[in-house]
């Protein structure tokens, strides 16, 4: 992640701001970074993050309502705070929902927004809507987007969304397609070490596969 974060300050002192295109590879930059800085609970340092790509993010939106991958993204960062906060889920999960949703009703294969979709059916609780099988789909979804448009190669949102389509699988207690999907990325990106060290053999040693 020190790498990332060369990268990311890098790219942000040079983007061009009147490039939507460059403002949203920025997004994507922030998007990664803030998910690593919740996991390891550096709560204050996501939410600066979470600050600034709303910031960019509404700019867009005034001149692009309707941009399915803008709205989805405006939908995950409002996730993003939840997760640091759960108690703002009752009334910013409905919020979230409302653009991630409307992300798929403008485009059902934008891969943004079936990734975020597929995130929410994950994470949110079964009592809520939440549904870990109908996460899959989404999953599936966004993954045959970036294939078909090949956008596999170098593109870490491709791997994160294996990774986490792995994970589903597991969930749902189908352990031979979180196997096949941990080696599919293991064969693709055989340097990317929380599937190869972690997630992979930990399958392998639960499942006595």
């Amino acid at each position: 992640m020190d790498k990332w974060y060369d990268i990311m300050t890098t790219y942000e002192k040079k983007v061009d701001v009147k490039s939507k295109a460059e403002q949203l590879e920025l997004i994507s930059y922030y998007y990664g970074y803030t998910a690593w800085l919740i996991g390891a609970e550096k709560n204050d340092t996501a939410e600066l993050y979470i600050d600034k790509s709303e910031k960019i993010i509404d700019e867009l939106l005034e001149t692009s309502p309707e941009d399915p991958t803008l709205l989805a993204f405006k939908g995950s960062f409002i996730a993003f705070t939840i997760g640091i906060t759960n108690l703002k889920a009752i009334y910013l999960g409905p919020k979230s929902m409302r653009y991630i949703n409307k992300s798929i009703e403008l485009d059902p294969e934008n891969i943004q927004g079936n990734i975020e979709k597929g995130n929410s059916m994950y994470y949110m609780p079964s009592a809520f809507g939440g549904d870990k099988a109908e996460a899959i789909e989404y999953y599936l979804k966004a993954i045959a987007g970036f294939e078909d448009q090949e956008l596999v190669v170098n593109n870490w949102m491709y791997i994160n969304t294996m990774t986490a389509l792995g994970q589903a699988y597991e969930a749902t207690e189908q352990i031979q397609l979180a196997k096949l999907c941990y080696e599919k990325i293991i064969r693709i990106f055989p340097n990317f070490m929380w599937v190869e060290d972690e997630l992979y053999p930990d399958l392998l040693k639960r499942h006595k596969l």
